[in-house]
């Protein structure tokens, strides 16, 4: 599989192209920023608009709250939680700025994908998937634009 990060920061001039991006998705994740809770309210959109284009049940979703550095906190943790827990996501809190939980939430993903058997194909269960650090994730920590497993 492929991680192709789709970030449209919940833009509406993006709307149109979101359904495009969830159809065969492995994983989503939705982010809401912890210091805004006009972020987390709005995830009940994203959230209808998930379950409608998702085109396979076991499609892995994971809910991120971010900015977890910053003082200035509207959305608890328990919050998160619970949202994650009534639809059924994965849940973490990070910090982009720190990088503290972003690895985690990704190999959180990448693992709980890799365990979904619905979500591969007969030719790609047969071959297997092999993880291996490639040396340029040694030498900036995260991935860039994408995080192939090979």
């Amino acid at each position: 599989p492929r991680l192709t990060p789709t970030d449209t920061a919940g833009q509406e001039r993006f709307r149109t192209l979101t359904p495009s991006f969830y159809r065969g998705a492995q994983g989503v994740v939705l982010v809401y920023d912890v210091t805004r809770k006009d972020t987390f309210t709005g995830l009940g959109s994203w959230l209808s608009e998930l379950e409608m284009y998702t085109t396979n049940s076991s499609t892995v979703k994971m809910l991120v709250g971010n900015k977890t550095d910053k003082p200035d906190r509207e959305v608890e943790r328990k919050e998160g939680l619970q949202l994650a827990r009534k639809h059924s996501l994965l849940f973490i809190e990070t910090s982009a700025k720190t990088q503290d939980g972003v690895q985690h939430a990704f190999e959180e993903l990448v693992m709980k994908i890799l365990q979904t058997p619905d979500l591969w194909d007969k030719n790609t269960a047969k071959k297997g998937v092999q993880l291996m650090e490639s040396s340029a994730r040694k030498d900036k920590g995260l991935c860039a634009a994408h995080c192939p497993l090979t």
